[in-house]
């Protein structure tokens, strides 16, 4: 039985990538693996698995429909932890 896949591209600075690269190189992993490994454990865990913090975040403006979805989500990820 085979497992269907997806693509997933996305745009990072060289610099980043090249450091990434040479730390997860020097672990024995390459870097398609080491984002298997962080969705992997985002799913198992259900949350960003380190702390992720921001000294001031913008508001930003959300008519009435987005908000109404918004609500249900977290209705819906709130229902899964229980």
């Amino acid at each position: 039985m085979t497992t269907a896949t997806k693509s997933l591209q996305i745009r990072l600075p060289a610099e980043l990538r090249d450091e990434a690269d040479s730390v997860l190189s020097s672990m024995g992993i390459d870097l398609p693996t080491a984002v298997r490994l962080y969705l992997k454990k985002i799913v198992q865990t259900r949350s960003i698995p380190f702390s992720v913090e921001a000294g001031h975040v913008e508001p930003i403006a959300v008519d009435s429909k987005t908000q109404a979805r918004m609500d249900s989500v977290a209705r819906s990820w709130a229902a899964k932890r229980r």
